[in-house]
């Protein structure tokens, strides 16, 4: 208990000055806030033990506790991740942000995105949300930040330097390893990482002490040589920022990025929904069990 203790102090040190130097009308507004979310998190502290397996496959696991979800993904265990996304209704040549392409992707629900990810590969084993999108009433949408997938790059986004500039994120997923670094369109293009997702930081405010759907993502060393072989996702329809990244924080993350939230959350494992959403959406993250 002690040790986490020292954790949430050192986590709340951390996080929330990058809350409170948005503007004085979001410091003043914020202080009651944020006391009570030290006291959620103690309390938190208190019941993360209380996280049981919902199911286990050859290199990943399905925690739980109450609403929260955790994907442990172990990639050097066989476990794979893919970006999907819907099909491309306009392929937004030198529309990206960077001078490169920022296409319109169809949107779906996750129900048939798991069912086009399940009739491909028959080792899909769970699918969420992922990347932030223009989230307008058309029937195809473009992504805020980059996407590369399968090797390819998919789109720059559409965000640039005009949203978050210092915040953003990537993560980059490579066959039995992954990591999290800031967003550079450079390395995007030079990486040999097949998979590369955009985002944000944790504390990035997106609404950062409302209870709101939420997915993150961690990195994780199991072995302690230095690479991260292991993925977390947190998915949940009711928590906070500070929740989402403590939770990561508990089950070992030493980096977390933040993807889309809100009504954008939603989780399927096995064809069983786990957190449901009427919102249509663009891209989805795919895991796969190992062989």
């Amino acid at each position: 208990m002690k040790k986490r203790q020292i954790f949430l102090l050192f986590f709340l040190l951390v996080m929330l000055p990058g809350c409170w130097g948005k503007s004085e009308n979001m410091l003043s507004a914020s202080t009651q806030t944020n006391e009570a979310e030290v006291a959620k998190l103690t309390e938190a502290l208190d019941t993360s033990n209380d996280f049981t397996v919902v199911f286990s496959e050859p290199g990943i696991k399905l925690h739980q506790y109450e609403k929260d979800y955790v994907q442990e993904i172990d990639l050097s265990q066989g476990a794979a991740v893919q970006l999907l996304y819907g099909y491309i209704t306009d392929a937004g040549m030198g529309k990206g942000a960077y001078g490169g392409n920022e296409p319109l992707l169809a949107r779906e629900t996750l129900q048939q995105a798991w069912d086009a990810f399940y009739s491909t590969n028959q080792n899909a084993i769970c699918i969420t949300n992922g990347q932030f999108f223009r989230n307008d009433d058309q029937a195809s949408t473009g992504l805020a930040f980059p996407v590369k997938a399968n090797g390819a790059i998919l789109t720059e986004g559409y965000a640039g330097e005009s949203e978050y500039p210092d915040e953003q994120l990537m993560l980059l997923i490579y066959g039995d390893r992954a990591s999290i670094t800031a967003l550079d369109i450079r390395e995007l293009y030079s990486s040999d990482a097949a998979n590369i997702i955009g985002g944000l930081k944790p504390d990035a405010d997106k609404g950062v002490n409302t209870e709101t759907g939420r997915t993150f993502v961690g990195v994780k060393d199991n072995n302690n040589d230095g690479l991260s072989e292991t993925l977390l996702i947190f998915t949940s329809p009711t928590a906070t920022q500070y929740r989402a990244a403590e939770v990561l924080r508990y089950f070992g993350a030493s980096e977390v990025i933040m993807l889309d939230g809100g009504g954008s959350t939603q989780l399927i494992c096995n064809n069983t929904s786990y957190i449901s959403s009427p919102r249509t959406i663009p891209q989805t993250i795919g895991v796969l069990r190992g062989e």
